[in-house]
């Protein structure tokens, strides 16, 4: 039964072993906190939706003008990056030709200009 009474070797053998793996989990933690901190976890940004509201009494006329001049204005920014790349020569032309490809391709013209309202809206 010398369990029950453990001889100073024993308890000093003891003491060593649950100090050191108190000091290593705690040395554990405190490594994991400093990875995580210098890696820096980032949730990952919202991605926010925007959504018109209009009037109830709006009319269908009102909604097909709207689009109207949504397209007319996506047309413009087009054409005046046509007529930019018009200007350049050489590779700057081919460069900015494939850039532009690329951004209508990509759909992105709906993404810079995505409204655009026939007339001002009153104010109320």
């Amino acid at each position: 039964m010398s369990f029950l009474n453990p001889s100073a070797a024993d308890r000093r053998k003891r003491f060593l072993i649950v100090g050191g793996a108190s000091v290593a989990i705690t040395a554990l933690v405190m490594f994991a906190f400093l990875i995580e901190n210098r890696s820096g976890y980032m949730k990952p940004d919202p991605k926010i939706i925007y959504a018109e509201s209009w009037s109830a009494d709006r009319t269908r006329e009102d909604a097909i003008a709207d689009q109207v001049a949504t397209t007319q204005a996506r047309e413009a920014k087009l054409a005046e990056a046509r007529d930019y790349i018009d200007t350049l020569s050489g590779p700057a032309r081919q460069a900015a030709q494939e850039q532009y490809d690329a951004y209508v391709a990509g759909g992105a013209i709906r993404k810079d200009v995505p409204y655009v309202p026939a007339s001002e809206p009153p104010v109320m």
